[in-house]
């Protein structure tokens, strides 16, 4: 296993001239659905997406809430237990797999957890990572849906060939901030300082700090990774004032920067990459967005400061502006993006909200039940 440490200077051989000091902050008219999940929800996990559904897990009960799109109305899909918690969901585009606490992997049958497939029982102790369900943050699937990955504080990745699930890979680490798989089977694992490439010939178990073991390539960075995305056989990747992109890291990591901002207090947050546009979120004495009209951070980004919608605040009156903090950016299979951080969720396009008609320019609020 190699260990290929980069340095600030040794990442950013500029490759575009392009900053936020030639462009003014403005504020954006935008047509815009917003979901108020209310104050006994909490959305911080990553999201799981159905043709006609946001899955998220309310961190507060546990339970799965659904976010119908032709709507906007909000639901509690899945009941919330203590004993057995729901910690981390992922959708295929057909069914809602899930890591239960106390009862293992899980494809939901749409009626209740009794009834639904228990696909791998992980409840049972000296499993390693496997026993310590809690600490499962998400799930992703291969493109082909053959691949199963749920990751967190590590990674397990299950084959799902011919109805099996079998785990085929354990990774152990320390908390991952996002994860990629492949039609073959192999993983790029994304940490705050390391970047984690296994082939789909790695062994069974694989430790970051066992550099012998496992068959996989570690990359460590003196830098922080803000936030990552794949687009086209690159890896993206935002630094506090850059964005670069390498060749995905089967077996060295070359950066090229993309793009970079100016100025000392001026930093990436995260950013998402959708099919046909590009929307970061920046810090400098105040959260602003930056959005390029493409898929490659080619053109000039237009910088606002606000997101100004029609919708008027039920107690002032005054039009709702989106300027938050957002935990997550998702592009969902419209192009829409999705920003959501605790109690909120912002459904936006800078082109007009596609495939939610019936959200436009309309808040609705989750009543608890």
């Amino acid at each position: 296993m190699g260990l290929l440490t980069i340095s600030a200077q040794g990442k950013k051989p500029v490759a575009k001239k392009t900053t936020t000091a030639a462009a003014k902050k403005t504020n954006t008219q935008a047509t815009i659905a917003m979901v108020d999940a209310g104050s006994g929800v909490s959305l911080e996990k990553p999201l799981a997406e159905g043709p006609d559904t946001l899955y998220f897990i309310n961190q507060v009960s546990r339970s799965v809430l659904a976010v119908d799109k032709k709507t906007g109305n909000i639901s509690q899909y899945i009941p919330g237990n203590r004993e057995k918690m729901i910690t981390a969901i992922g959708h295929d585009g057909k069914d809602l797999y899930m890591m239960v606490t106390n009862v293992g992997l899980v494809r939901y049958d749409g009626n209740s957890l009794a009834t639904s497939s228990l696909l791998f029982h992980t409840s049972d102790p000296g499993k390693g990572l496997i026993a310590h369900q809690r600490a499962f943050e998400g799930i992703v699937f291969s493109p082909n849906k053959r691949w199963l990955v749920a990751y967190g504080s590590g990674a397990i990745l299950f084959d799902l060939a011919n109805g099996a699930c079998k785990p085929v890979r354990e990774f152990i680490t320390r908390n991952v901030m996002n994860l990629f798989v492949f039609d073959d089977g192999s993983m790029i694992v994304v940490m705050s300082d390391y970047i984690v490439s296994i082939p789909n010939t790695a062994a069974a178990t694989i430790k970051t700090y066992h550099e012998t073991e496992g068959g996989a390539k570690i990359f460590k960075f003196d830098d922080d990774i803000k936030a990552s995305a794949i687009k086209d056989g690159y890896l993206y990747a935002a630094w506090k004032r850059c964005i670069t992109k390498t060749p995905l890291p089967w077996q060295d990591i070359s950066w090229e920067q993309v793009y970079q901002l100016e100025g000392s207090d001026n930093g990436f947050c995260n950013f998402a990459m959708g099919p046909n546009s590009i929307m970061a979120e920046c810090s400098e004495y105040g959260k602003y967005y930056m959005e390029w009209p493409s898929n490659d951070f080619s053109g000039t980004p237009k910088v606002t400061d606000h997101i100004s919608t029609p919708i008027k605040d039920p107690l002032t009156t005054l039009p709702m502006k989106i300027q938050r903090n957002s935990d997550r950016l998702h592009f969902d299979n419209e192009g829409n993006i999705i920003m959501y951080s605790y109690k909120y969720l912002d459904i936006y396009n800078p082109n007009g909200i596609k495939g939610y008609t019936n959200l436009k320019n309309k808040r609705t609020k989750y009543n608890e039940e």
